[in-house]
């Protein structure tokens, strides 16, 4: 796996979200292109329904307050057109790129890991969504700040 170009990672800030705050309910949708090999992350308070395409390759993230400090959650939607093929592929494709998707969220929000260093101590844990339980899992991907 390769790591994600600077030049590749394109960020947006939406709604009221700025670079540096605010931590908790911040949300992002990830995204990429194909065809270029751009990858998209947008950071709101919200998903960005309007990127999402029918592929349905998108990950979405937010950060969690918990009595222990913040945690990153996530998830992916694994099924595609209910073709059991199709979702083991993207499973495993998912599983794979995952560290490269979350370097380009570490990357894309930089300002705020620096703003807020503790961030990078911050467990990642995504679902992986299926409607076959083979595929219906929670990765625990480490810390953040592993992802620099």
């Amino acid at each position: 796996m390769s790591e994600p170009s600077p030049y590749m990672i394109f960020a947006q800030y939406r709604n009221k979200i700025e670079p540096y705050q605010p931590v908790p309910g911040r949300k992002y949708t990830i995204t990429h292109s194909d065809i270029t090999g751009h990858i998209y992350v947008f950071i709101s308070d919200d998903y960005a329904e309007d990127s999402i395409t029918d592929m349905r390759e998108e990950v979405r993230l937010e950060w969690q307050k918990t009595r222990h400090g913040y945690v990153l959650t996530g998830s992916v939607r694994v099924d595609l057109n209910g073709y059991e093929q199709a979702s083991k592929n993207r499973s495993e494709r998912f599983y794979v790129e995952m560290p490269k998707t979350l370097q380009a969220l570490r990357y894309a929000d930089r300002f705020l890991f620096r703003r807020y260093p503790v961030l990078d101590s911050a467990p990642v844990l995504i679902q992986f969504i299926s409607d076959n339980p083979l595929y219906h899992k929670s990765y625990d991907f480490g810390r953040i700040g592993t992802y620099q």
